[in-house]
């Protein structure tokens, strides 16, 4: 009896294999992909983790989703535990885009697809990338320099509140300094502040208006910073001074059109996300795909705010 129960259980086990290889042979099955989020805070990570879920289910994938809290040891971890669910794909937004190397290897070693959106890890790591999906940061950068240099007077100082430890948000700042360059517009002054405490972009911006009470225009990391950058601009009465963020956000447009904000440059979730699934179905398909995509962004300002919608993201 022992020995017949043993015989069972093997061809069990022979069955089960058979079929998982026939599931990736064959394509058949629902794709199951883990998504590791960096955070959940962010409204326009909330935005993109909700978009890329439903359209990932309306494309017939299986979805489990992790938020590593802006934490890169918890997003290390997250990535180790979705392996072990036997992904097939990971979709990976890094929390650090420096310190990722060890999971990404784990994952690809375990012959996890993976795809790096938002931003992209460094050179060393991205051997274990299959394709990267990210916004043209730098041109939305370039929008808001170019901007600028037509409206800014001799010798201004631009407030940058920036947060280099996310490569998709850095990068906004070099296109912002190149446009700026590009215009002959060297005698504006950029201070840069590095934002590590995204909970205190109130405290930063009143310490770097006390210090250049002549800073002419803030320009943020997003547009969750810009809205309290603007707050406390206006609540120290420099309401002249001219605020722009980065995603395009309901609530941004929103303060645009009040007069607020000066503008945004548009990084849409909606896009990014549904363009990560597309790219996971493509991968695991075996089908063509492009090693690297770049979402278009450009810019919402005073000239062009009426035509958008408020309520909605972009």
């Amino acid at each position: 009896m022992k020995k017949l129960l043993v015989l069972l259980m093997a061809a069990c086990i022979c069955l089960v294999a058979f079929a998982g290889g026939e599931k990736e042979k064959n394509g058949a099955g629902a794709p199951f992909i883990g998504l590791a989020m960096h955070n959940q805070t962010e409204t326009w990570a909330v935005q993109f983790k909700n978009t890329f879920v439903e359209y990932a289910k309306a494309k017939g994938c299986k979805v489990t989703v992790t938020d590593a809290n802006k934490d890169v040891s918890n997003q290390v971890g997250q990535i180790e535990d979705l392996v072990s669910l036997g992904i097939d794909s990971l979709v990976v937004l890094p929390a650090d885009y420096t310190a990722l190397g060890q999971a990404l290897k784990t994952a690809y070693n375990a012959g996890v697809k993976i795809v790096d959106a938002d931003s992209k890890v460094v050179e060393d790591d991205q051997k274990f990338i299959s394709c990267f999906i990210t916004a043209d940061c730098y041109s939305g950068g370039y929008a808001i320099g170019k901007y600028l240099s037509n409206k800014l007077v001799r010798n201004a100082k631009i407030g940058a509140l920036n947060y280099p430890q996310l490569s998709v948000i850095a990068v906004r700042f070099d296109g912002l300094a190149a446009a700026l360059k590009d215009a002959g517009r060297s005698d504006v002054t950029i201070i840069n502040k590095d934002c590590t405490d995204l909970s205190a972009i109130s405290s930063y911006t009143e310490d770097m208006l006390m210090a250049n009470p002549d800073i002419s225009a803030f320009v943020c990391l997003n547009d969750n910073t810009a809205l309290s950058c603007a707050s406390t601009c206006g609540q120290m009465g420099k309401k002249n001074i001219m605020v722009f963020g980065f995603d395009g956000s309901p609530a941004a447009k929103q303060a645009i059109a009040a007069g607020e904000m000066t503008g945004s440059g548009v990084y849409s979730p909606i896009d990014l996300a549904k363009a990560a699934v597309d790219a996971v179905i493509s991968i695991i398909r075996g089908e063509s795909y492009e090693r690297e995509t770049l979402v278009n962004m450009w810019l919402i300002d005073p000239d062009n705010i009426k035509k958008m919608d408020l309520k909605n993201w972009s």
